[in-house]
C-alpha cells in the first residue's frame, strides 16, 4: 500500500496553475532550489520538472543525442543515469506494480503514477499517492507548498470528501480568487449548507458557467421554482443542449411550456437513454391534454391510452419507430379534435384506436415470427453440437478400442507376460 501510495502522487493537479515547466539538466542542476540533502536529487536533473502542476517528464533524447550526453556525464552520472532509466522502462510500459514495489522511494515514479492515477480519474489512489509525494518533499523543494495544497483540495473535492477539501480550500480565501470562492461555495452546496453556499457564491465577481449551473441547482433545493428557471435559461442562452433544456422544462410554469421544450431537448439529442425519459414526459403531458378535451366534449369518446398501448409494443421496436408512433399517436388525435365532431369524431377515434390494434397486432406477430425463428436456430445449432460431442465420443472409444486392440495382440505374441507372478520363482 506505501508503494501504490507512493505512484498516486503523480497525477494530481491537472488544471491547477498554467507556469512555464523547467527543465532540469546537468548543467543547471547546481542553479535549481533543489538541495543535494535530498536523496533523489542526483535522478530529477533526467527529468522536465513543471512546477505548474504535479508533473514530471523523463528527458528521452535520440541515440545518437543521448552518446553524446552520456559522453559528458561522469563515472558516478552514468550510473544514475542507467539507474534512472531502468526504472524508466518500468513506467513507460506501465508496470507501475514492479516499479513501485522495487523503487518505493525514487520520486519521478511516484509523480508519473500520480499523474497516471489523475488521467484516469482514480482519485482515491491519487490522494495516497501524494500523501507519500508530500512526505517524499517535505520541505517543499520540488513543489510549493500552495501546489500541494491545491492538489489535496482538487482531489478531495472529486473524491466527494467535501469537508477535507472544504479545509484545503479555505486556506486560499484570503487570495480573492474566483475560482476558490466557487470551489468553497460547491463544498458547502455538497455539505447541504445552502446560505453559506449562496455567500460565497456572492463574493464571485464574475460567475462561470459552473457556477450558473450551482445558482440553479441551489434554487432548485430551496424549491425557488422562478428563480431555477431564470437560471436554467440563462444556461440554455449559452449552451443549448438537452439538459439545459429539461432544467427549463423543469421549472417551466405550466404544460404548454413544459412540452414546448421537452420537445425541443428531444431534437437535440440522439440518445437513446435520453430519448426514452423525454418521451415519458411529452406522454404524460400530452395525454394529460387529450384527456382533459375529451372531458369538456357532450359525447363519449372510447380510446385507448398511450401509456396501454405502449406496454403492448413488443422489444424489438426501435426507439425511432416507438417515438414516431408516439408522435403520430397524440397528432392524429389533435387533429381529429380539431377537424371533427358528432358522430364523425366518435368514428375518428374509432378508427384511429382499431389502427393502433392493429399494428400492435402486426408487430407481435413479427416478433414472435422472428423469436420462433431464433429458437429453431437455438435448437438446430444445440443438435449440430450435440451431433459433434457424439462424433468426438465415438472417436475417443474407437481410439480406446484400437489402443486395447493391439495391447492384446502384443501380449499374445509375448505369452511369457500370461504367467502367473509366482512362475517367475520356479
Amino acid at each position: 500500500m506505501k508503494k501504490i501510495a507512493s505512484l498516486l502522487f503523480i497525477c494530481l493537479l491537472v488544471g491547477c496553475v498554467n507556469t512555464q515547466a523547467i527543465i532540469v539538466t546537468p548543467e543547471s542542476v547546481k542553479h535549481s532550489n533543489v538541495t543535494t540533502t535530498m536523496p533523489y536529487q542526483n535522478y530529477l536533473k533526467y527529468y522536465i520538472i513543471d512546477n505548474g502542476q504535479i508533473n514530471l517528464t523523463f528527458k528521452q533524447l535520440p541515440a545518437d543525442a543521448e552518446k553524446d550526453f552520456e559522453k559528458k556525464l561522469s563515472k558516478e552520472e552514468k550510473q544514475d543515469y542507467k539507474y534512472v532509466k531502468k526504472i524508466q522502462k518500468l513506467i513507460d510500459k506501465g508496470a507501475w506494480g514492479e516499479a513501485l514495489y522495487k523503487y518505493y522511494n525514487f520520486y519521478p515514479a511516484q509523480v508519473q503514477y500520480y499523474r497516471n492515477c489523475i488521467n484516469k480519474k482514480e482519485y482515491s489512489e491519487a490522494l495516497r499517492t501524494l500523501e507519500q509525494i508530500r512526505n517524499m518533499d517535505k520541505y517543499y523543494q520540488i513543489y510549493s507548498e500552495d501546489l500541494i495544497n491545491q492538489s489535496f483540495a482538487f482531489l478531495y473535492m472529486k473524491s466527494g470528501q467535501y469537508q477535507n477539501a472544504l479545509q484545503y480550500y479555505k486556506i486560499f480565501e484570503d487570495k480573492g480568487k474566483d475560482s476558490t470562492f466557487s470551489s468553497i461555495a460547491n463544498c458547502y452546496y455538497n455539505l447541504g449548507d445552502l446560505d453559506n453556499a449562496i455567500l460565497y457564491i456572492r463574493k464571485i465577481k464574475q460567475l462561470s458557467y459552473e457556477d450558473k449551473e450551482l445558482i440553479y441547482s441551489i434554487k432548485l433545493k430551496q424549491n425557488n421554482i422562478k428563480e431555477a428557471h431564470k437560471w436554467a435559461l440563462e444556461l440554455t442562452n449559452q449552451k443549448y443542449n438537452f439538459s439545459n433544456l429539461m432544467k427549463v422544462q423543469t421549472t417551466a410554469p405550466n404544460d404548454t411550456e413544459k412540452l414546448k421544450y421537452c420537445y425541443q431537448a428531444r431534437n437535440t439529442t440522439m440518445n437513446e437513454n435520453e430519448i426514452v425519459e423525454v418521451n415519458r414526459i411529452i406522454a404524460e403531458l400530452e395525454q394529460k391534454k387529450l384527456d382533459k378535451q375529451l372531458s369538456t366534449l357532450k359525447q363519449f369518446i372510447k380510446i385507448q391510452k398511450w401509456s396501454e398501448i405502449e406496454k403492448q409494443i413488443p422489444p424489438n421496436i426501435t426507439i425511432n419507430e416507438k417515438t414516431a408512433k408516439q408522435d403520430e399517436y397524440f397528432k392524429t388525435a389533435q387533429n381529429y379534435l380539431i377537424r371533427y365532431e358528432g358522430q364523425q369524431l366518435t368514428n375518428a377515434f374509432n378508427s384511429l384506436n382499431q389502427d393502433f390494434v392493429n399494428y400492435i397486432l402486426s408487430k407481435q406477430n413479427e416478433y414472435y415470427q422472428e423469436q420462433a425463428a431464433l429458437a429453431q436456430q437455438a435448437l438446430l445449432e444445440a443438435q449440430q453440437q450435440q451431433a459433434l460431442i457424439q462424433q468426438q465420443q465415438l472417436i475417443e472409444q474407437q481410439q480406446i478400442q484400437r489402443y486395447h486392440n493391439l495391447n492384446r495382440i502384443y501380449y499374445l505374441s509375448n505369452p511369457r507376460y500370461f504367467m502367473e507372478p509366482y512362475d517367475f520363482w520356479y
